[in-house]
């Protein structure tokens, strides 16, 4: 074999090596929830106000956050506090009834930015509850379900926290016989943003989805 030959072959294996580096940093990988000390309380505030559309027509409700992050993991549980819903501008009262939302980080989409799923989890027999004030006997109830999608994590690196934005189709619940349109629906909508944080005992610490 010729001196130039054994250059060209090391130089497109030289390449083939690079290719494969640089494809690597842009290939999928699963993201996981993590703080800079643990354990970290997590702690939610919403970005404007959060909707969630039914057969009722929408709803609009202040959101916040609250759990407990005890490692880096795949999933995040937190206990969702509705506050101030409203549909068509009558007053809603809101129930969790033990129900948690369990966050899934899913493969990474470009830099910051993590791509995710919902669970609503809740305990045998127990759905979160939205009852309309002004109709006797309409309950909007919210079952466990699994895969709820899509979720969006984006990483803020100055503050040191993460975006969770929610673009949820078919999320499954029910309307009681007071209600308009009674039945299990599978046609939910839920959309909104909410600033992601940690704490450390009395001390603020780093959070992020990467």
């Amino acid at each position: 074999m010729t001196v130039s030959r054994k250059f060209r072959i090391a130089g497109l294996a030289l390449l083939a090596c690079c290719a494969v580096s640089a494809l690597g940093p842009t290939q999928s990988q699963a993201g996981e929830f993590t703080a800079g000390e643990f354990p970290a309380t997590i702690t939610g505030q919403q970005v404007g106000a959060h909707f969630f559309t039914t057969e009722l027509g929408v709803m609009i409700c202040n959101v916040g956050f609250h759990g407990v992050l005890e490692e880096a993991a795949e999933t995040l549980t937190i206990t969702p506090k509705f506050t101030g819903c409203t549909v068509a501008g009558i007053e809603t009262d809101v129930s969790n009834n033990g129900c948690d939302f369990r966050f899934r980080a899913g493969n990474t989409l470009q830099e910051h930015e993590v791509s995710g799923s919902l669970d609503i989890v809740c305990p045998e027999g127990a759905a979160i509850d939205f009852g309309v004030t002004s109709m006797m006997g309409c309950h909007l109830t919210v079952p466990a379900q699994n895969g709820l999608g899509a979720v969006k994590y984006t990483d803020q690196t100055m503050p040191n926290d993460a975006d969770f934005d929610f673009n949820i189709e078919g999320m499954v619940y029910k309307l009681d016989a007071g209600c308009p349109a009674a039945g299990v629906h599978g046609n939910g909508e839920y959309f909104g943003t909410s600033t992601v944080k940690a704490d450390h005992g009395m001390f603020g610490t780093g959070f992020g989805v990467h």
